[in-house]
């Protein structure tokens, strides 16, 4: 038996070493986790099984989880440790750290005390423990996390001490805390359950009892057994024998000291004794059978859940040692692909990082092909470059176009019959360039001819000013300054956000070394200096339109007579003779009321006598301007002269400004930025520190080598068990069979109930 109880002891051990690597971070290590709600009794329980006695106040203990390991030893002692495995967030720390907290205590007196010290110590993660050692750290400033992941490590001997180990989660933070815990598959759960409240009011049970596979590995324990309001203890028996609330390793019951002697300062051997004695004369735990009898009593708790544990961690132990193997052997392969580099001439890696980003940045000015389907339509680095700025540039033509003059070769009064007004709009709709397609600031032919009266001075009659087309073609030209700014603006957003991306991708893997950003503020400098020019170009273009002038006299004079005789077309089916106009551009005799075929074979014959003539192109429709004029005739003259020269000059604002953007912007960025680039600070020092690894490289190869520190530390552990052990390195089964033999030669010697008592099983 003594094999038996040795190998026990070296199991929690080794299970304990292996969590003070901080491995359980990483792995599922087995472990017996105690949660209850607020006031069920757990620190009685934990004190009747370890001998300790624990802070009671609602303070600093109530905040933090308490590792317990117990051991047997000839005398007693107790440890205390500090363990950080996590920050204030919760977030596991790269490297665990658990440090001793006060000398060894030998007077279970003082662990009290000293509990409670470390329990604060815990809660102020920036203070250097050492300073809660003495009294002084109840006057420290500052405030306390209000809980805490790191835990106060117990390390408990004594001759009266079963071989255990368990975490003690806080009551209150079942909720917050405990899930992290027990959800992981080797957590033996020990349930605490009060017998004063109602098993329905406790939040604990409910969080395990509703899960089923928390049921296959949850201990429970019924506290404060004496409490039990009168005629109301069935129900708890029930629960005992496993009738109501059934787990797999099934219900224990326990009894603790009272208030009045706990005041009374019991000690732990009075407090085993008055339990046992409780439990042997009062019903209806009296009256138990005697195979629930078995379940009765810390001792008999204590030492099941040893059991438990220890078969756990041997049965799991091989598949723990194989898995440290595995995580070890993958964290140095990534370790080794994660070397920092080392440059033998960092300068001659930046110029050339900086030459091969200019380089980019010439091929995307220059245009590049779009990707064939990019995954982002607004990332024009996929979309290319210049083919968005070609649509930005298109925007602007058609925003120019939409300036033109809105000239109406119809008179205002026909206007005023809204039905009238809508359909010359709608018959002039293939005229829009004629017409126009907006709606305000429009101007009806009888308007026009009454600002040219009103604008004569001293001209002889029939003539008329030039500063009325000035006006009229000023008019329209004047939006084109905002329109062009406005153009500017999205071109610059465009190719700035372009670049960018650029610096992004070329330059990302090199931000915290501050290359990058250097690199933006250089490439942003550039942009700026490009743009300002750019900007004094365009305005320049703008102001010399606000002068009509042309030498394009062909292309006026063809517009010119082109819009005149749509104007003249428009203004005469305005004055009811639409059938005859529309008769003559189809040249279709049905379509002309009041001509007749005589009348239309004349008009044939009059086209064919022209083009003997050699008078040719002649159209049918032609001959409308051989109607009667009327005293609207300068002024649709006017109007027609006016939309010309826009024409002219619409075409060549709409593409000189783009043109000038394109030359003065686009590629001067291009033309100065490697002049730009090689004026940075490229000394050997500067581009060292321009070299340094990404954060998120540094810290995940931080994170791998704590990591890598842990497994190798549990690795060692199991390492050493497993050369001391020897004999006990055999499958899990063999060591399942092992431990059956052990009980088997337990039940055979344990007829006496007096051997029964020795054993303590």
């Amino acid at each position: 038996m003594s094999d038996y109880f040795k190998r026990r002891r070296d199991l929690l051990d080794i299970l304990k070493d292996l969590h003070s690597t901080g491995i359980q971070n990483e792995l599922d290590l087995p472990q017996i986790v105690v949660i209850g709600s607020q006031s069920v009794g757990k620190s009685s329980l934990i004190e009747s099984m370890s001998g300790l006695t624990l802070p009671r106040d609602t303070g600093t203990c109530t905040r933090c989880p308490m590792e317990c390991r117990l051991q047997y030893a000839d005398t007693w002692s107790c440890k205390i440790f500090l363990r950080f495995h996590v920050d204030s967030t919760g977030t596991p720390l790269p490297h665990m750290r658990e440090i001793p907290f006060g000398p060894t205590l030998f007077n279970t007196e003082d662990v009290e005390r000293m509990l409670r010290r470390a329990q604060r110590a815990i809660l102020r993660p920036d203070l250097d423990p050492s300073s809660f050692l003495d009294d002084s750290d109840l006057h420290v400033f500052g405030i306390p996390l209000t809980f805490s992941g790191n835990c106060v490590c117990v390390r408990v001997e004594g001759p009266n001490v079963p071989d255990l180990y368990f975490y003690d989660l806080p009551g209150k933070l079942v909720e917050e805390l405990a899930k992290s815990y027990i959800t992981k598959p080797n957590c033996i759960v020990l349930l605490v359950i009060s017998c004063e409240t109602d098993f329905e009011n406790q939040g604990a049970g409910r969080l395990v009892l509703k899960d089923p596979a928390l049921r296959q590995r949850t201990v429970g324990v019924l506290t404060k057994v004496d409490r039990v309001e009168y005629g109301a203890s069935s129900k708890w028996v029930r629960i005992l024998r496993g009738e109501e609330n059934p787990l797999l390793h099934g219900w224990y019951c326990v009894k603790q000291p009272d208030l009045v002697q706990m005041q009374e300062g019991v000690s732990w051997e009075e407090a085993r004794a008055a339990e046992a004695e409780f439990f042997t004369t009062v019903s209806p735990w009296a009256d138990l059978e005697r195979s629930h009898r078995a379940r009765i009593g810390s001792g008999k708790l204590a030492n099941r859940l040893g059991v438990i544990l220890s078969d756990l961690v041997s049965e799991e132990l091989p598949g723990i040692r194989k898995t440290v193997a595995a995580e070890l052997s993958a964290i140095s392969t990534k370790l080794r692909s994660m070397v920092p580099p080392r440059f033998e001439d960092p300068r001659k890696v930046v110029i050339t990082l900086l030459r091969d980003f200019n380089k980019t940045i010439s091929k995307h000015i220059e245009g590049l092909p779009p990707s064939v389907s990019p995954a982002d339509p607004t990332d024009t680095t996929l979309t290319g470059l210049i083919h968005s700025l070609n649509q930005a540039f298109e925007r602007f033509r058609e925003k120019v176009h939409q300036t033109a003059p809105q000239f109406r070769p119809w008179s205002s009064i026909q206007a005023v019959e809204q039905t009238l007004e809508q359909e010359m709009l709608d018959s002039a709709k293939q005229d829009d360039d004629a017409v126009g397609l907006g709606s305000t600031n429009s101007l009806h032919v009888d308007q026009v001819m009454d600002l040219a009266k009103r604008s004569r001075t001293r001209e002889l009659p029939g003539n008329y000013p030039f500063s009325v087309k000035e006006n009229l073609i000023v008019e329209s030209v004047r939006q084109w300054g905002a329109l062009a700014n406005e153009c500017f603006e999205e071109v610059q957003e465009i190719v700035s956000r372009h670049v960018d991306r650029l610096i992004d991708g070329h330059f990302q893997k090199f931000a915290p070394g501050g290359l990058k950003e250097e690199v933006r503020l250089m490439t942003q400098q550039q942009i700026r200096e490009c743009a300002a020019a750019t900007i004094e170009k365009i305005e320049g273009l703008y102001r010399s339109e606000r002068c009509p002038y042309t030498q394009n006299d062909h292309y006026f004079f063809a517009y010119r007579s082109k819009m005149l005789q749509r104007y003249k077309l428009i203004h005469q089916q305005s004055l009811s003779k639409s059938h005859l106009i529309t008769a003559m551009r189809a040249h279709n005799p049905s379509e002309a009321r009041g001509m007749d075929e005589n009348q239309w074979n004349y008009l044939n014959q009059a086209i064919t006598a022209l083009q003997n003539f050699g008078i040719s192109p002649v159209k049918a429709e032609d001959f409308a301007k051989l109607l009667p004029e009327d005293d609207l005739s300068p002024a649709l003259e006017i109007m027609a002269e006016v939309r010309a020269y826009f024409q002219v000059a619409y075409k060549r604002f709409g593409d000189n400004v783009p043109k000038q953007i394109d030359a003065d912007f686009v590629r001067g960025i291009d033309t100065g930025l490697d002049v730009a680039l090689m004026t940075m600070d490229l000394s050997k020092d500067k581009c060292m520190e321009y070299l340094q690894e990404p954060v998120a490289v540094v810290t995940e190869r931080r994170e791998l080598t704590g990591k890598q520190e842990r497994l190798e530390a549990a690795q060692q552990k199991l390492s050493r068990f497993y050369d001391e052990q020897g004999t006990y390195s055999q499958s899990p089964s063999g060591r399942k069979t092992q431990t059956a033999i052990f009980r088997r030669i337990v039940i055979l010697k344990c007829v006496n109930g007096n051997v029964l008592q020795k054993c303590n099983l």
